[in-house]
């Protein structure tokens, strides 16, 4: 079911003419999400690590026969990783209108058993990478005036979300304060930012757990890319975002 913008179903096509990146596109959210706006004919590129699933999400997106898509393969802990995508992107589709950032790992126990070094893991992944892939592309955006930016965070921004996920939750209370600032130095050059929340009741933005299985104190035998399967009204809101910019974009209704 294609997602809503202001209450009504957009048709297809109604993004034709646009390209959007999906950072952490080949599963969970951010397939949803790469579906989604294909189907509404924006042209998408799904940047991961994941190369089986991301040439699925790819093969899926073909099927629909709206529009193209391509897979590039991504680290996004890697300056060079990064700048290489953002370059191939621009260059195999022309242009870049759309960033969306869900790539991320859960780490997760208590205070004392994460490590500085499980500390760098996450944040190289849930905070450097955003900003990795955001100054990437924005000086092709900005050259425009022209483009959007889109950062997700689970719970409600820098919502306390479980006593356990200490180390996550800073993480992306730390993104979600980039993405505000970074709102207000990109105000008038025609560049829009958004801070997409997947609230409470949400998925987790990771796939992966810990170096050293922290993340297996909680969950021993959940996969985390699978353990969820996100609905098409989880993101009505962001797609709804990308037609009508804002700031903060909830994915829970009423909130």
């Amino acid at each position: 079911m294609p997602a809503v913008v202001q209450g009504e179903p957009q048709p297809r096509g109604v993004l034709s003419g646009k390209v959007a990146v999906v950072v952490g596109g080949a599963s969970g959210l951010g397939r949803t999400v790469a579906n989604a706006l294909a189907r509404q004919g924006a042209r998408v590129v799904i940047a991961d690590f994941d190369s089986e699933r991301m040439e699925r999400t790819v093969e899926e997106i073909l099927e629909l026969g709206i529009a193209d898509a391509m897979a590039l393969s991504t680290d996004v802990r890697s300056d060079a990783s990064v700048r290489s995508m953002a370059g191939d992107a621009i260059k195999a589709m022309g242009q870049v209108d759309i960033l969306i950032n869900m790539a991320g790992v859960l780490l997760e126990g208590p205070l004392d058993r994460i490590k500085p070094s499980d500390w760098k893991w996450m944040l190289q992944t849930n905070l450097l990478g955003p900003v990795r892939t955001t100054t990437a592309l924005l000086p092709h955006m900005k050259e425009r005036r022209s483009g959007h930016v889109i950062n997700t965070v689970s719970a409600d921004g820098p919502a306390l979300h479980d006593p356990l996920t200490i180390a996550y939750d800073a993480g992306h209370a730390a993104l979600a304060s980039f993405t505000r600032s970074l709102a207000a130095e990109l105000d008038g050059t025609g560049v829009n930012v958004s801070l997409y929340c997947t609230g409470s009741k949400g998925p987790r933005i990771a796939r992966t757990r810990g170096p050293r299985g922290v993340g297996r104190l909680l969950h021993p035998d959940k996969d985390l890319d699978e353990a969820s399967k996100p609905s098409g009204q989880l993101i009505d809101s962001l797609i709804d975002a990308v037609h009508h910019p804002r700031f903060l974009v909830l994915a829970e209704r009423g909130s």
